[in-house]
């Protein structure tokens, strides 16, 4: 846990730290020595979160309760870190909502666009180069199974965590030699508040303490991680069929984990 600690520390930044995967990156990464800079839009689930770290590791916690989706969401983030080293950031922040696209509320596609895709490519530009500078850090974006395949009634989402994974394995070949980790987490349905707000169910999905463990433990060692059998087995055999397989696999998969809202 020190080498961790030393490699990636002594801070990191965690999006979307209120619930789900980023609560579980908050709770990891402090069990392994890290303080933890909590980035979320519900402030008193941060401040709850923040004392269950305080007590079980004795880690120092910083709050930033803001809006990921809003246009001048960074400066909330410089106020608060401005005098931190962040070693890790993790951008687990996300959302999504299924439907036909052309259906859509455009409020709604956009703050997907903007927490997604925006918010991840503005935070790693902000913290990147002291990284670049120290020879140190880390990156972690979580992105999704659906990045690798186009999804009907997911199209925008899949688009957006396409978005992700492109970024993510660009980076980490770009900072490789700066000593800068960069790992794209890309993992399948996972059980947290995010499949109710998208409206699909939890078939064969994973528990968010096994997708962080695996993407924690793989950092710096692989630059994309797929968790769960399952998901790496069908991704893997997406290579040997044809795009309009691939889609209407994936299509048919997402048609059937649909709940319909009454």
């Amino acid at each position: 846990m020190s080498d961790f600690r030393q490699r990636y520390g002594p801070w990191a930044l965690i999006t979307g730290a209120s619930s789900g995967i980023g609560r579980e990156f908050a709770r990891q990464t402090a069990a392994r020595g890290l303080h933890v800079v909590l980035v979320a839009r519900r402030e008193e689930r941060l401040a709850k979160l923040a004392a269950e770290l305080a007590e079980r590791h004795g880690t120092k916690t910083r709050i930033v309760a803001v809006d990921l989706c809003e246009d001048e969401f960074l400066e909330a983030i410089r106020t608060v870190t401005n005098d931190l080293a962040i070693g890790l950031l993790v951008n687990a922040a996300g959302f999504s909502r299924t439907g036909p696209f052309v259906d859509m509320d455009w409020t709604e596609m956009r703050r997907m666009l903007n927490l997604n895709c925006r918010a991840p490519a503005m935070l790693i530009r902000e913290f990147g180069p002291a990284m670049r500078a120290r020879k140190a850090g880390g990156i972690i974006i979580v992105a999704s199974v659906t990045g690798f395949v186009a999804t009907p009634q997911w199209s925008l989402y899949s688009a957006s965590k396409a978005f992700n994974l492109l970024l993510g394995e660009g980076l980490a070949a770009e900072l490789r030699g700066d000593g800068v980790d960069v790992l794209t987490l890309a993992p399948g349905t996972t059980r947290t508040e995010f499949l109710d707000n998208a409206g699909i169910n939890d078939f064969m999905s994973l528990e968010a303490d096994a997708v962080v463990r695996q993407g924690l433990n793989h950092l710096g060692r692989a630059g994309t991680v797929v968790p769960g059998w399952f998901y790496r087995g069908g991704i893997f055999a997406t290579r040997f069929l044809p795009r309009p397989i691939n889609r209407a696999v994936f299509g048919r998969l997402l048609a059937g984990m649909r709940v319909e809202k009454g």
